[in-house]
């Protein structure tokens, strides 16, 4: 736990790696044991290079880490659903490639000593200490490299795969038994990792739209797209199956490709808008960070500034990606972050096509809208797909938490003019409002046809957005 300096640093490489040994390789340091999962000292300690192994960095930020974050919520809340009487057990490891080492010697004078995994891997053993039967196991490996793909299975097969891939003859075997392998619990399992399997579709997607994209961009001979030109031989057309795939992939292509894919088509499948389709254009235009079209940009190391014409606006210097913990879009202007409109669809909430020049944004209003083709507007759907209801069913993927209008936020949750007042929060002790619940009264249906718990000792309650059970 002592920090590296310049006196001391040589010391230590000659056991362990060191910080400068990652310095400009293209790998991050991944941490086996996320910190996540850790907090005070414990959390302190993972940061140690002793628990880093070098991880490809569109890997680990982008897939990785959201099976790490999916893999905490699903075992806090089975955890907390199953009250203190069961103890999750996880092992992480990685597949070292006996090929690849960093420092790379194009970089560094110093030798190439810290490997390279080509697969990173978890274990997880749930075991409940008074009904086996409520015991179950499970792993996934992924492959590190930036489109690796993560795949989810049982602990024996994962066991066999990692035997293959370290070309063992002895058998491997992480857990005792499996871990109650034999329980039959996977299925439950990857219903809880559906989203984040979906999503390993919509990442080899990315590298086949970014061929594509630059097969164009090549044959027009150009770094810097003309806006002329896109309608015409730059324009390419994406379908996606689902709405969280959409939003995952194209999040992808802002950073990787600089482009936005503006909604262009919403089908009902099976009742449910879930598919889309979506028109790729260059991303970076010149325009505000609400979406306001600019006559000019003024940009510096502090700031991006926008000339509207009529008011100077922040612009962005870095693409507008949606922020998990604060539920919007920022952006850096210079080296401030700030909220930002992203560009992404051409479809208002009731299905009327935007103007290609003005797609759905917030144009420096708290509604997100638009300028229709047949010549008046029309309020848009906020790009949030996972939004929710206090009735709690997530609302229409076309038609996600707003005000519409109205005085307060509310959306549709099916295709039969169904609707329900929006959540603010969605987790076991947060009521409607932003209220707490009783420490012993978690959100639930007790007993009604909503969800709801009590607030304090006497007995007011506020509706929930989340079944928790008692």
């Amino acid at each position: 736990m002592v920090h590296e300096t310049q006196d001391n640093k040589n010391t230590y490489k000659g056991n362990q790696a060191i910080s400068d040994d990652y310095s400009d390789t293209g790998y991050d340091r991944g941490h086996l044991n996320p910190n996540s999962f850790q907090c005070s000292e414990g959390r302190t300690a993972t940061y140690t290079l002793t628990n880093a192994a070098p991880m490809d960095a569109c890997f680990k930020r982008n897939q990785w880490r959201k099976w790490e974050k999916n893999l905490r919520s699903f075992l806090r809340d089975t955890l907390s659903s199953d009250s203190g009487a069961a103890t999750a057990f996880i092992v992480t490891g990685t597949v070292p490639n006996a090929h690849l080492r960093i420092p790379q010697k194009e970089i560094s004078d110093d030798p190439e000593r810290v490997t390279v995994p080509s697969h990173i891997w978890t274990a997880v053993c749930y075991e409940h200490r008074l009904d086996n039967r409520k015991s179950f196991s499970f792993g996934y490996i992924g492959e590190n490299k930036p489109e690796g793909d993560i795949s989810l299975m049982s602990v024996s097969d994962l066991n066999r795969q990692i035997k293959n891939l370290y070309r063992q003859h002895s058998e491997i075997s992480i857990f005792v038994d499996d871990c109650f392998g034999d329980n039959n619990k996977l299925d439950k399992v990857k219903a809880e990792f559906q989203t984040l399997i979906n999503l390993n579709q919509g990442v080899q997607m990315i590298s086949a739209i970014q061929n594509t994209y630059l097969a164009v961009k090549s044959s027009i001979g150009s770094d810097s797209i003309p806006e002329n030109k896109v309608k015409g031989k730059m324009t390419l057309k994406l379908a996606f199956d689902s709405m969280s795939t959409y939003h995952n992939v194209v999040e992808n292509l802002k950073v990787s490709i600089g482009s936005a894919c503006l909604i262009t088509l919403v089908r009902d499948i099976s009742g449910v808008s879930d598919a889309v389709e979506c028109l790729l254009v260059p991303e970076k235009q010149k325009t505000a960070a609400d979406g306001s079209q600019c006559l000019s940009v003024s940009e510096s190391s502090n700031s991006c500034q926008c000339n509207t014409g009529g008011k100077i606006k922040h612009c962005c210097s870095t693409p507008c990606l949606y922020q998990d913990k604060l539920n919007s879009y920022r952006c850096y202007s210079g080296q401030t972050l700030i909220k930002c409109s992203p560009r992404y669809s051409l479809i208002t909430y009731k299905g009327h096509r935007c103007k290609d020049d003005h797609p759905c944004a917030t144009y420096g209003g708290n509604n997100y809208w638009c300028r229709t083709i047949a010549g008046s507007w029309d309020y848009c759907s906020p790009p949030l797909w996972k939004s929710k209801a206090i009735n709690g069913k997530y609302c229409r993927n076309n038609h996600a938490c707003a005000k519409y209008g109205s005085g307060s936020t509310w959306c549709y949750t099916d295709n039969k003019g169904n609707y329900g007042s929006c959540c603010t929060s969605d987790d076991c002790y947060s009521a409607q409002n932003g209220q707490t619940c009783r420490s012993n009264h978690k959100c639930g249906y007790h007993g009604k046809g909503y969800l709801w718990c009590y607030t304090d000792y006497d007995n007011n309650w506020d509706y929930c957005c989340k079944s928790c059970g008692l």
